[in-house]
C-alpha cells in the first residue's frame, strides 16, 4: 500500500472461516542490550490491551472467534479467526493495534508483572531452566541472539518504563514494518476496499535501517559446567549453522529428525531404549532468520555419566557423517517429514501464518514450494550437513552435574 504495508490475500471458499495475521518485522534482535525482552513485553500490552475498553479476546469471543501472539528472535505474529462473517471486525481491531499507542502506565505495569513472574517460572524455578540463557551466551558474542527472548533477567525486565515501550511502538508497529495477511473464505475485491478504510489512512512510519552484526566461527570448542542439586544430570550442546534462507537449512532440519524425532530415531533407540543411559534425549534448531544452532539436550539416567553419553552420540554422528542412511530409514523419515508438513499448512491460522512469515523470508511462495525442497533431498546432503556443522571443535556444551 501507499504507507508501506504489505498485504497479500489467500482467498479460500472450501471453509467457513477467515483468518488474520499480522507479522511486525521486530524481535528480540531488535532490542539494546540494556533492554533486552522488551520485543515480548511488548506483544503482551498489545495483545492483552488495545485501548480504553477494547479487549481483543473478549470482543472475538463474543464473535465466535478467537485470536493469540507470540514473540521470536526475528518477528512478533499477531493472529485471529473468526466466521467470515466477522472480517471486518478483526480488520478494525488490527488496524486500532497499529494506530495508535493506547497502553497505560497502570496496564505497562500489570503485562512488566506477568512477564517477571513468566521469567521465574520458566527459567529460574526450572532446574535446567536457564540453559537458553547461558547457551546462547556461550555461543554468540557479538549477534543479539546472544539473549533470548524473554531478556536477560529480570533486573533488566524491571528497569523497562512505559517511556521504553511507547518508543518501542512508534519506531517498530508501523505500516511500514508489516505485514498483513488474510486467508479464508471472503471476497477480494470488498475486502481490498476494507483493508484501504481501516488502513490507508495510517502514518508509514520512519524508516528503518538495521545492522545485526555477524557472529565469528567458534575456533575452539566452548564448555561450561554448573553444579547444583537437580533431579538428573543433564548436558546441552550447541553447533552453529546455517540461515534459514540458506539451502543447507532444509538438511539440516531433515538430519536432526532422524537423531531425534520418534522412538525409532538413531539418538533415542540407542541412548534411551538399547543403552539406557539417558531418561530423555533430544535434537533440534533454532531455525532463526540469520545463522542459528542446531541444539542437542539430554538428561541421564542413574548410575549412567554424561562421558558415556557423550562418546555414543558421537559414535551416531561418525556413523552419519561415513554412511549412507539405509533405504528404510531414508523412506520412512522422508514420509514422516511430508506428513508433518502437510499437517502444519491446515487450517486458516495455519495458513495465514505460513504465508506472512513467507513473505517475511522473501519468498511467499515457499507456502507452494518448501515440501519439494525436503523432498529433494539426497542421502548424500544428509551427510554433507552433519560434516558441514557437527564439530566438536566448533561447538560449546553445557553440563549440569550433581552438587559434590
Amino acid at each position: 500500500m501507499d504507507n508501506g504495508l504489505t498485504v497479500l490475500l489467500q482467498p479460500d471458499p472450501s471453509t467457513a472461516l477467515v483468518a488474520v495475521c499480522v507479522l511486525y518485522k521486530v524481535g528480540s534482535r531488535d532490542e539494546q542490550d540494556t533492554k533486552t525482552g522488551i520485543a515480548h513485553l511488548f506483544e503482551h500490552l498489545m495483545f492483552s490491551n488495545n485501548g480504553p475498553g477494547i479487549d481483543f479476546d473478549s470482543i472475538l469471543q463474543n464473535a465466535g472467534g478467537e485470536c493469540n501472539a507470540f514473540t521470536t528472535t526475528d518477528t512478533t505474529q499477531y493472529y485471529s479467526v473468526a466466521p467470515s462473517n466477522q472480517l471486518e471486525l478483526l480488520l478494525a481491531l488490527e488496524s486500532n493495534r497499529i494506530s495508535g499507542f493506547h497502553v497505560s502506565q497502570k496496564d505497562f505495569k500489570t503485562q512488566q508483572r506477568v512477564v517477571i513472574e513468566e521469567f521465574s517460572e520458566m527459567y529460574l524455578n526450572n532446574p535446567y531452566g536457564d540453559f537458553n540463557h547461558i547457551l546462547m551466551q556461550m555461543a554468540y558474542k557479538t549477534h543479539p541472539y546472544r539473549w533470548p527472548v524473554i531478556g536477560f533477567d529480570q533486573q533488566q525486565l524491571k528497569n523497562l518504563k512505559l517511556e521504553d515501550a511507547e518508543q518501542f511502538y512508534h519506531t517498530f508497529y508501523t505500516p511500514s514494518n508489516a505485514v498483513l495477511v488474510i486467508h479464508g473464505n471472503f471476497n477480494v475485491d470488498e475486502t481490498k476496499k476494507m483493508i484501504q478504510t481501516y488502513f490507508g489512512k495510517i502514518n508509514a512510519g520512519i524508516s528503518l535501517s538495521r545492522y545485526y552484526p555477524a557472529e565469528e566461527k567458534i575456533l575452539a570448542h566452548r564448555t561450561k559446567t554448573i553444579m547444583k542439586e537437580m533431579p538428573e544430570e543433564g548436558f546441552y550442546l550447541a553447533f552453529p549453522y546455517c540461515g534459514r534462507m540458506d539451502p543447507d537449512f532444509y538438511a539440516v532440519d531433515f538430519m536432526t529428525d532422524i537423531l531425534s524425532e520418534g522412538k525409532s530415531s538413531l539418538l533415542y533407540k540407542k541412548l534411551r531404549k538399547e543403552l539406557m543411559i539417558c531418561s530423555g534425549i533430544d535434537c533440534y534448531i533454532t531455525a532463526t532468520t540469520d545463522p542459528g544452532l542446531i541444539l542437542v539436550e539430554g538428561k541421564l539416567n542413574p548410575g549412567h555419566s554424561i562421558e558415556e553419553a557423550e562418546a555414543v552420540f558421537w559414535n551416531i554422528l561418525e556413523e552419519i557423517q561415513t554412511k549412507e542412511l539405509d533405504d528404510r530409514t531414508w523412506e520412512k523419515y522422508m514420509n514422516k517429514n511430508e506428513s508433518a508438513y502437510l499437517f502444519s499448512q491446515m487450517g486458516a491460522i495455519n495458513q495465514a501464518l505460513n504465508l506472512s512469515y513467507a513473505e517475511w523470508l522473501g519468498n511467499p511462495e515457499l507456502i507452494h514450494t518448501e515440501l519439494e525442497n525436503y523432498l529433494n533431498l539426497t542421502k548424500s546432503n544428509i551427510q554433507t550437513a552433519a560434516k558441514n556443522y557437527f564439530s566438536k571443535e566448533h561447538s560449546c556444551s553445557l553440563y549440569y552435574r550433581f552438587e559434590k
